[in-house]
């Protein structure tokens, strides 16, 4: 049988939390795959053994390599994803935990839309957690009712990322310029964009991913951190925060307003709605980054005030028709070096 999808898992000590990914692997994936694990020169007692004892499934055959230094995550991935040549390949941390359906569900969003580069599952990395004594099992069974379904997102997340084989050949692979971690996999959902595709979050499964974990061993993690940064924002520019303050009273302008959020969404830009109970069956776009709060009428404006300046990351523009509250958000602009905008 062909192999589907070549799962890349970039290794780096947490042994611990490495053998909870695999065997969830193990056990939940159901396609015929090849799972390539990188180590990282992994230096915890006992991981190596490990994964040079470790055996495959019907499904799934291992290879492993050995790197003799840490590579960082792109130089690792990379090697990984030169190996691959199946027709998906799926970037994975070793500190997630992935349920029945997972890389199905993946791969079948992949496959609806031609548009469709790189598709992330569910994850509590989008705010998608098991709550109230639920299980991640009893969570992810849920959302199989979403079997198909997908929601297009500003880019990929490296933690669990299938990447279409087209796409790779016409990008190549991740960018090693950022080093040790962080935003190779937000720099390569901008080349797929720019090269005509869409990243896109699966809604009909889910993988739990122990947030930070991986990266624990990382000396120095907020400088890392910051020089990426850097290399992403002199290369693609700032990603903005923008806020939108909509009343009943705007629903005449609810065309503008709807291309308006797009423009900002097509600019790969996080967007959040602050909206007057009663407007938000506008039809608004369907992005896993707009988020949209609807609140009652009585001390709307007051509210959406105060949401806004008590959070800890300032908005870069917010956008409101109302004078009086544009007045009192521009005031707090001067103050946080916000735009503050007309409708």
């Amino acid at each position: 049988m062909e192999i589907k999808c070549d799962l890349v898992l970039l290794s780096w000590n947490n042994l611990a939390l490495l053998k909870k990914c695999v065997d969830s692997i193990l056990r939940c994936t159901k396609e015929r795959c090849r799972l390539i694990i990188v180590d990282n020169a992994s230096t915890e007692h006992g991981l190596k053994e490990y994964l040079l004892t470790l055996k495959g499934s019907a499904n799934i055959e291992i290879e492993t390599v050995f790197n003799c230094v840490n590579e960082g995550f792109a130089r690792g991935m990379n090697k990984g994803l030169m190996m691959s040549n199946a027709c998906f390949a799926c970037i994975l941390n070793n500190d997630i935990i992935v349920t029945d359906g997972w890389l199905t569900e993946m791969i079948k969003a992949a496959q609806s839309d031609p548009s469709i580069g790189i598709v992330n599952p569910s994850s509590n990395n989008f705010g998608l957690r098991a709550r109230g004594g639920v299980s991640v099992d009893r969570l992810a069974a849920d959302l199989r009712k979403d079997t198909g379904r997908w929601i297009e997102m500003n880019a990929g997340v490296g933690f669990c990322m299938l990447i279409k084989r087209e796409v790779m050949r016409k990008i190549g692979y991740l960018d090693d310029e950022y080093g040790f971690a962080y935003f190779e996999d937000t720099d390569y959902s901008r080349r797929a964009q720019k090269a005509g595709y869409i990243c896109a979050m699966s809604k009909g499964c889910y993988v739990y991913h122990e947030e930070g974990r991986s990266g624990k061993f990382l000396k120095d993690r907020k400088g890392t951190f910051d020089r990426s940064a850097r290399i992403f924002e002199k290369k693609w520019g700032r990603i903005m925060r923008v806020a939108y303050v909509l009343t009943c009273r705007d629903a005449g302008s609810r065309q503008r307003i709807t291309e308006s959020i797009r423009h900002e969404l097509d600019r790969h830009n996080r967007v959040w709605l602050f909206i007057e109970r009663g407007l938000e069956t506008g039809p608004f776009p369907e992005h896993l980054d707009l988020m949209a709060q609807a609140k009652p009428k009585n001390f709307f404006k007051l509210k959406s005030f105060w949401n806004i300046i008590k959070k800890k990351k300032k908005f870069d523009r917010i956008y409101s028709a109302d004078p009086a509250l544009r007045a009192a958000l521009t005031a707090y602009g001067i103050l946080r070096n916000s735009m503050v905008k007309g409708i």
